[in-house]
């Protein structure tokens, strides 16, 4: 096979595929209510409200985010079977409800509740149905429409930091969550059910049909069951390297009050830098797309997370005032091809066929992931342990998952190329 693969201008795209990338785009800015660098903004209102340390609060948040991954192993295998406007506007009328429940919370028990609520409809099922959607009804085009989809995940990282700790100091972190309620109902749902309304080939289908971008080859026509996946001995290094950002990425921007704190820096100047971590996600998430259709998902695994590694390098060596932007910068062009790379690599691998069900397992797993993380970080934070004394073993991580993708390369071109077990 040759080392690249089509890779057409994007002007070949149909108004029917056009509108199915925007309903992704929606879709991964829904979902912002229930990322951890929107929830993390509220930590310590929520803290101070509830009188929680932060190893009491990020127990909860880890016990609220286990829970949610656990249901995605089963609620992920819906969008198989569910078309993805009605899921997708599902899950973000539940968020919308979670974000309510957040803004009226009268005890612990209601805010674990919504907590689950937000990972589970927020960074669990808005982002599945909108990567499972946009994987299987695309083929050449998969890694760009993957990563233009992920670009409305990087405009709510860079509006939303500021506007929120604006609208906290203004009018209070509940109220705050109420607007929030009101958006994703009044606006993001309708948007939802309008642009996934028709599947890319122009009729209202399952989420299941057959893959319609099918000017080049399918070479994953016959999809591999999620029992398969699940023995094969390449899945699992490849998703545990992958978790490195879900794991880590949480775990900072959720204890980000202590990580300032600690700093001397000041909670809304570090929030100022966020746009330029979005930026460089946005460029990032471009380039991985165009790479990903040019040459292959699973050839970028190696050096995905070599900037991830030198944010947290920098994070344990220095608190000068110009790590904050170098920091972010290094953080965002790590965040912004992960998605689009691990996204599309699951369909490169494996099919899309199952995609749904396997997606569920890798989506689950980087819930678990990102629910641990925060938990460790604050049981280190209460022992005394700075998040910036923590960072060397971030690195760590990011260089064996680097090392491992790399000695793996072989095997998952040949995977790649011939669906084998090995």
């Amino acid at each position: 096979m040759s080392l690249t693969s089509p890779s057409p201008p994007l002007r070949e795209l149909t108004r029917n595929q056009v509108c199915w990338i925007g309903g992704g785009y929606i879709s991964m800015f829904s979902s912002l209510a229930g990322q951890t660098v929107f929830i993390a903004l509220f930590g310590a209102a929520i803290r101070q409200d509830f009188s929680l340390s932060a190893g009491q609060y990020g127990m909860i948040y880890t016990a609220a985010t286990l829970c949610s991954a656990i249901l995605l192993v089963w609620a992920g295998t819906l969008a198989d079977r569910i078309p993805a406007r009605l899921l997708g506007a599902g899950a973000a009328l539940g968020a919308a409800l979670m974000c309510l429940a957040m803004s009226f919370a009268p005890n612990i028990l209601v805010l674990a509740i919504a907590l689950f609520g937000l990972r589970f409809f927020g960074q669990g099922m808005l982002t599945h149905n909108a990567a499972t959607a946009l994987s299987r009804w695309f083929n050449r085009f998969r890694g760009r429409a993957l990563a233009i989809s992920q670009l409305g995940l990087n405009t709510g990282e860079a509006i939303l930091p500021v506007l929120v700790a604006l609208g906290i100091a203004a009018m209070g972190w509940r109220n705050v969550w109420l607007l929030a309620a009101g958006f994703l109902a009044l606006v993001l749902v309708p948007a939802i059910l309008t642009l996934f309304a028709n599947t890319p080939e122009g009729t209202r289908g399952r989420g299941a049909a057959a893959n319609p971008d099918a000017a080049a080859a399918d070479q994953n026509a016959t999809g591999w069951t999620r029992r398969q996946v699940l023995s094969d001995p390449l899945f699992w290094p490849v998703l545990i390297g992958l978790l490195a950002m879900p794991a880590i990425s949480t775990a900072i921007f959720f204890h980000q009050t202590d990580l300032v704190a600690d700093k001397g820096w000041g909670l809304l100047t570090f929030a100022a830098f966020f746009p330029v971590m979005s930026a460089s996600s946005v460029l990032s998430s471009i380039a991985s797309g165009w790479l990903t259709d040019r040459f292959g998902a699973y050839r970028i695994l190696p050096l995905l997370l070599v900037p991830a590694l030198l944010a947290y390098v920098l994070i344990a060596s220095t608190s000068a005032f110009w790590a904050i932007p170098l920091f972010f910068l290094l953080s965002g062009l790590t965040n912004g091809a992960n998605g689009t790379v691990m996204n599309a690599l699951w369909a490169e691998l494996y099919g899309t066929t199952y995609l749904g069900a396997i997606r569920a397992i890798a989506t689950s797993a980087m819930v678990l992931s990102s629910a641990i993380g925060p938990g460790i970080v604050g049981l280190f934070l209460d022992g005394g342990v700075s998040v910036a004394r923590q960072a060397p073993f971030f690195a760590a991580y990011c260089g064996v998952a680097s090392i491992t993708f790399f000695a793996l390369q072989t095997h998952l071109g040949r995977r790649r190329d011939s669906h084998t077990v090995i």
